[in-house]
């Protein structure tokens, strides 16, 4: 969903593919607006935990504590897998707007769109399966760290590919 939104957005506003620059910091924005998002909710229940009492107050903390239990190092989860999604969202923007500056394309906006399903399928199954609590949170971050790593290259490949930002606006001219 999120990258045929961004697909969309660029083949409306052509300014958004404009250049490598405008392309990665579209990518950057959405994960880090996300990363906000999941941060504040998470200040929000440690907050709840701490100020609500009674049952409200075990229910909170008994549902964090099995992920807690199972996984060493915990509070290093959530920073290492911001860091993951935010290359992945990254990646997979910068790849669709590429293809918008390009004027092709299919195969930029599929590889992003692969790139945030194996983000997101990793993650659902992880939370369908009833895996949180079960093992330890690191063995899910393992196996979305392919889709981050391979983010990197891809990135800088995005970056030395992109049309100058003349030749750009010499096709928008040239196709009204």
């Amino acid at each position: 969903f999120e990258i045929g939104v961004t697909l969309v957005a660029a083949l409306l506003w052509s300014k958004m593919a404009q250049d490598s620059g405008r392309g990665v910091s579209v990518g950057m924005g959405a994960g880090a607006f996300e990363a906000i998002l999941i941060g504040a909710l998470s200040v929000l229940g440690v907050l709840a935990a701490l100020t609500m009492g009674g049952q409200i107050r075990e229910q909170l903390l008994a549902s964090a504590a099995p992920a807690a239990e199972t996984t060493p190092l915990f509070w290093l989860v959530g920073p290492v897998e911001r860091v993951t999604a935010i290359l992945c969202h990254t990646s997979s923007r910068a790849l669709v707007l590429l293809g918008v500056a390009r004027r092709r394309w299919l195969w930029p906006f599929l590889a992003g769109f692969l790139i945030m399903t194996i983000l997101d399928a990793v993650a659902g199954y992880a939370h369908l399966a009833g895996l949180m609590g079960e093992v330890s949170v690191w063995w899910i971050e393992l196996a979305i760290a392919p889709a981050g790593l391979v983010s990197i290259p891809l990135l800088v490949w995005c970056i030395r590919e992109w049309p100058e930002a003349s030749a750009v606006s010499a096709v928008e001219n040239a196709h009204p």
